[in-house]
């Protein structure tokens, strides 16, 4: 019963992570959890190997991984629009304490979207003035981003890729369970 309650706590996790209220401590903290209870239930179900656990385990964190950075860009793809906006403001800030460079906060107009803020490391910085695809939904649903950071096929073959894979792992260690008894 632990890893079938492991995956429904990795596709909460995600929608924690993707709709509102966009919680990613607790998105993340409730996957960890999903991703460990998946594991260990499928190891007690394999009867103790430890292939079933690194199995378990590598295919729940890719699964979890696919599902809240992939599904993110599946999201703002299929209820967001693309618009180009102005980056009318970059501050960096120092996250040296947590991460090993800087970040970034762009403060964006669009013309549909209205005026906001993006968040981004050192890789994704934006000048002010320039003009930048974003991805976004009116009336906020979704945190807005720039397009360049969501490649729809990408995300849609590390979704599908990471289900598969998940299920794939189901089935190995079910026909390994079969095959021992």
């Amino acid at each position: 019963m632990a890893a079938p309650a492991g995956i429904a706590g990795v596709v909460v996790a995600a929608v924690l992570f993707v709709l509102p209220p966009h919680s990613s401590i607790v998105a993340l903290v409730i996957g960890i959890a999903g991703v460990a209870a998946f594991a260990l239930g499928t190891t007690r179900f394999a009867g103790g190997p430890w292939w079933a656990l690194i199995l378990a385990l590598v295919s729940g964190a890719l699964l979890f991984a696919a599902l809240t950075v992939g599904g993110r860009g599946l999201a703002l793809h299929t209820f967001g629009l693309a618009e180009s906006c102005q980056v009318i403001q970059r501050e960096e800030v120092d996250t040296r304490s947590r991460y090993q460079h800087y970040g970034f906060v762009h403060t964006l107009s669009c013309p549909r979207g209205g005026t906001f803020t993006i968040r981004t490391d050192s890789t994704d910085r934006q000048r002010a003035g320039t003009t930048v695809e974003v991805l976004d939904t009116p009336g906020g649903l979704l945190e807005p981003d720039f397009a360049s950071r969501h490649n729809l096929a990408f995300d849609v073959v590390a979704v599908i890729g990471s289900i598969a894979f998940t299920g794939a792992a189901i089935w190995f260690t079910r026909f390994r369970v079969r095959a021992a008894n």
